[in-house]
């Protein structure tokens, strides 16, 4: 059994039309129906099940930069942003808590490879660090052994997916999407 999830109470009634249809019922159509219709955009999300009760719902939640490939980091750095104000959007609490992200390394090419990276992320202004010793060690609180050196990004974060698409669902609600659960979608039509 997964993990406890948020209820979202479905809408009762299928409308007779729309202007969008968004199908499925995780992180990313709930954001979208949310997107829409925060923008007066008519929209109806359909899932097949219970809204975030498949993947959306097991992710470990991680909302990371660090480690990214240069072609990711715009996006990245957009959806981070978004994740900040995710609690002012949905007028709920979605569990986002910016922790910061710490990878650690073993070797001299483990910096060396830490180091490009940052300066490849320095444009973006994301805090990036390359951290030793006591520093390390305070990142790591009751770490069974040291390493000699880190990168840490204290601008990434982690959500809690549980509370974070329901969140997003009942704000798409309140700005007018109709949520159906329990609405497989077999053939489209216009």
């Amino acid at each position: 059994m997964g993990p406890y999830v948020d209820s979202v109470i479905s809408d009762e009634v299928m409308p007779a039309a729309t202007g969008v249809v968004v199908i499925g019922g995780g992180i990313i159509g709930t954001f979208a129906a949310l997107t829409l219709a925060g923008r007066g955009i008519q929209v109806v999300l359909c899932e097949k099940g219970y809204i975030a009760c498949e993947q959306s719902s097991r992710n470990w939640g991680w909302c990371r930069q660090a480690g990214r490939d240069v072609r990711e980091m715009p996006l990245i750095v957009q959806s981070l942003q978004l994740w900040r104000d995710m609690n002012v959007v949905t007028e709920s609490d979605s569990g986002f808590r910016q922790c910061g992200v710490l990878y650690v390394g073993e070797s001299d090419a483990d910096e060396a490879r830490f180091a490009d990276w940052a300066q490849m992320a320095k444009p973006y202004d994301i805090g990036a660090l390359i951290v030793h010793g006591a520093e390390l060690a305070a990142l790591m609180p009751g770490a069974s052994r040291a390493y000699p050196c880190g990168l840490f990004v204290p601008t990434d974060g982690c959500a809690e997916p549980q509370r974070a698409v329901p969140a997003m669902a009942g704000a798409a609600q309140r700005k007018g999407a109709i949520i159906l659960a329990h609405c497989a979608l077999r053939g489209a039509w216009n």
